[in-house]
């Protein structure tokens, strides 16, 4: 005995127990591994370091065959990843079924799921897409937004319990004509990184709050980016593709391209379709819901809470969002221009 305990187990007693378990094996006579251990006095745990346990089958699939599997799909990605289990093990020979595949390759970590589903894009506004993400540089992104005064769509009341129709019913005091106007404020405000503008708002004869190139150049242009310039700052302003933004021609020469041309500012036109691939639509989220907290019932009141939400916004969040941009772009290419999640 040891002065652990255990009994001493020699090289010579390794030996004789070692050659009887493989005389076994290779004559075909049948044993049980505890009674070999038992005839030699060793214990199971000592008995199986001596003699190898030999249980069930060979695996079905090598080590080799899942790394073909794994180069597979390396290597032929989305064509690959949408087979099934059983079309995968036929593709590549495998001899062995669907299930058998799924259960050795999750050992490597792969396994299905649900294919994302996002926005569809057309090949054509895809290839256009991600043509644009290549030419991505510095930017000021820019755009505008609608305020609407007052709760959009129609009013509504706290009813009383069992309370249909009174004769003091509020539709008797209403203007539903002025409630289906909908009256709106509408401003502009770029982005970049350690950058933001204050929210402008400006004027426009359209009901829909369509820019006109006269109202661009009058009250965005002139006053706003024009100083931006003069004080030499370095930036190219990113718009979204309207017309009022100078993206048409227009009867009697197009006025914001000759103001652009003049003044040498340097721009680009966002890809149209594609309002993840500009931060400031981001941007927006904070001031809309911060309006959304507060009643405002008149353009004065709209116009302070707007001002007050985009104040919310802050260069971090900003700078965030710009952050991100080499990842949106490359996003879109490697999702071959369909719209990404951003």
């Amino acid at each position: 005995m040891s002065q652990s305990g255990i009994s001493y187990f020699d090289t010579p007693k390794k030996a004789r127990m070692k050659g009887a378990a493989n005389f076994n094996n290779a004559m075909g006579i049948p044993y049980f591994y505890n009674n070999l251990f038992q005839y030699y006095g060793v214990s199971k745990q000592r008995g199986y370091e001596v003699v190898p346990e030999n249980r069930g089958a060979k695996p079905i699939l090598s080590s080799k065959d899942l790394h073909c599997v794994d180069r597979f799909l390396q290597d032929l990605g989305w064509d690959a990843r949408v087979l099934t289990w059983d079309q995968l093990a036929e593709e590549l020979n495998l001899n062995c079924c669907g299930r058998t595949l799924k259960t050795h390759i999750g050992s490597m970590d792969y396994h299905k799921c649900i294919a994302c589903c996002k926005g569809w894009v057309n090949g054509k506004l895809a290839t256009k897409r991600k043509d644009w993400c290549l030419l991505m540089r510095r930017v000021r992104f820019s755009d505008e937004v609608h305020w609407s005064v007052g709760p959009e769509g129609k009013v509504k009341i706290i009813r009383k319990p069992g309370e249909r129709l009174c004769a003091d019913c509020v539709q008797h005091t209403l203007n539903r004509e002025d409630e289906k106007k909908n009256q709106r404020l509408h401003s502009w405000a770029a982005v970049g990184y350690n950058f933001k503008s204050n929210l402008n708002f400006h004027t426009t004869k359209s009901r829909n709050g369509k820019m006109s190139l006269e109202v661009y150049r009058d009250q965005i242009l002139e006053p706003i980016v024009k100083p931006w310039l003069e004080r030499g700052d370095n930036f190219v302003l990113e718009e979204d593709n309207d017309s009022g933004h100078g993206g048409g021609d227009s009867k009697g020469g197009n006025i914001v391209k000759t103001w652009k041309k003049k003044n040498k500012l340097e721009h680009y036109f966002n890809c149209s379709g594609s309002p993840d691939l500009a931060p400031i639509e981001n941007c927006w989220r904070p001031p809309k819901q911060f309006l959304q907290r507060f009643p405002h019932w008149d353009e004065f009141e709209t116009r302070e809470l707007a001002v007050e939400g985009w104040g919310t916004v802050t260069q971090h969040f900003i700078n965030k969002q710009v952050d991100s941009m080499p990842r949106r772009l490359q996003d879109c290419i490697d999702l071959e221009g369909q719209m990404t999640g951003w």
